[in-house]
């Protein structure tokens, strides 16, 4: 269910806050006195001007410079940044530190811990802060949250974050002079600081499906899950497991300003939003959020795979082989360069080929391994026959050179295989060829592998 009412101030008139009551009614304080939301809008003056004249000294009462939180049942008002901190008590707000305007966390996380108000982050004096200070009322200065953190994320404005038990989630943030609202860079990471162990906790890589609505307040919260508000839709986020929903009703368009905070009571959500250049607060049943609206869930992180040691070490002997088959291919084409090579059919050099006889094949293997082979052996190789010495001759002529010839086409060499005499009988006629230069044709498989 929706409504809608016209703000109890002059539509000119800006400076003001927008807030919520300890009893979580709206509320909007101005330097006279507070309107209440309750059934209708009800004023009360403060008890007298102090509080008027109190702030007019430091700034304009407004969104810009000013924030509201509560704390132990206590409505506070701090500076934007840190500094002047006010309380409302007897019925007006008392200023209650002795700090300075100093405006260095402008933007920053602001939440509740320990009873104390905490600003994370922020933007002054032209830096991005990326350290945590609190209040501390006894004293009524600010003080500085020592860590013992090894790593610290990158300063930042606007962060969107929640406060759970001990740890503060932080997603996302601006960078960028505080003039550039639409220009300066977006943070895609979510962390946490460990209040018990004093360190910051790196989540993961925020998932790009989510649109993050970045500004100067904090969010409002349902149970321990936080809500961004847009025109056109509705985003919770669940820190605790991961994940978030975009709520999205059709033709609905919410017309929120986001120059102001939101807040949720009980029942409601409630909202400023302007029409035509009027001011009006709004408000949505919390529960008509899960019954009219569409919803999606989705992971609020990317799922980044991580690399194993095994998985490391698996891919360096990948590396490896791959570099040890890169020198094997080059070792093989030395190993064939300038080589006579053969199979079953043919005889290789330099990429080109000749086709072979059976028996020209078993002649030029058997020299490929021997430095000379005799003529009774050639003899065996052309017939098992005995024929006259005469007629061996013959073939045996034939079949070398007709070898020989295969060859010169190959190695424009005239005289691949010469005739010669056995080294240890002259009487013996033999045959012979470089055979460290002739080998029997194996593919690259086999030569990479072979020992």
């Amino acid at each position: 269910m929706f409504c809608q009412t016209k703000l109890p101030i002059n539509d000119s008139v800006q400076n003001f806050l927008f807030s919520q009551s300890v009893k979580k009614s709206p509320i909007i304080i101005t330097t006279n006195g507070i309107f209440e939301f309750k059934s209708k809008w009800e004023f009360t003056p403060f008890a007298d001007n102090s509080f008027k004249k109190e702030i007019n000294q430091i700034d304009a009462l407004n969104h810009a410079n000013f924030f509201t939180i509560i704390n132990s049942n206590k409505l506070y008002i701090v500076s934007n940044g840190a500094g002047p901190v006010f309380i409302y008590r007897n019925n007006t707000f008392e200023r209650i530190d002795n700090s300075s305007l100093h405006k260095n966390q402008f933007g920053g996380a602001r939440f509740i811990y320990n009873n104390k108000i905490h600003i994370y982050g922020g933007y002054g004096f032209w830096s991005f802060k990326s350290f945590i200070t609190f209040f501390d009322e006894n004293i009524s200065q600010w003080d500085l949250l020592y860590n013992d953190s090894k790593h610290t994320p990158e300063g930042r404005w606007k962060p969107i974050y929640n406060i759970i038990n001990d740890k503060l989630y932080v997603l996302g943030g601006r960078s960028g002079s505080a003039g550039s609202t639409n220009q300066d860079e977006s943070f895609s990471d979510v962390f946490y600081f460990d209040f018990i162990e004093k360190e910051f906790v790196n989540v993961g890589k925020l998932n790009p499906r989510i649109n993050p609505k970045y500004t100067l307040f904090s969010n409002p919260k349902i149970d321990d899950n936080i809500l961004l508000l847009n025109n056109a839709y509705l985003t919770k986020i669940d820190f605790e497991n991961l994940t978030f929903t975009n709520y999205s009703k059709e033709l609905g368009v919410l017309g929120v300003d986001n120059k102001y905070p939101s807040f949720i009571d009980d029942k409601n959500l409630y909202y400023i939003s302007d029409l035509n250049g009027e001011k009006f607060l709004n408000s949505i049943d919390i529960a008509s959020i899960d019954n009219e609206f569409n919803s999606e869930t989705l992971p609020l992180i990317i799922n980044e795979s991580k690399i194993s040691v095994t998985q490391y070490v698996l891919f360096g002997l990948l590396i490896a082989f791959v570099f040890w088959v890169i020198l094997k291919i080059f070792s093989f084409k030395d190993f064939i360069k300038g080589l006579i090579l053969y199979d079953e059919n043919n005889i290789y050099f330099n990429n080109n080929s000749v086709l072979i006889t059976k028996n020209e094949q078993s002649l030029i293997s058997y020299l490929s391994e021997k430095p000379f082979i005799t003529a009774p052996q050639v003899n065996l190789i052309i017939s098992d026959q005995q024929f006259a010495k005469s007629h061996f001759t013959a073939l045996r002529n034939k079949l070398i050179n007709g070898l020989n010839q295969k060859l010169f086409v190959l190695t424009k060499n005239k005289n691949c295989i010469i005739q010669t005499k056995h080294p240890k009988d002259n009487r013996i006629k033999a045959y012979k060829a470089d055979s460290s230069i002739i080998k029997k044709k194996i593919g690259f498989i086999s030569f990479l592998f072979r020992s």
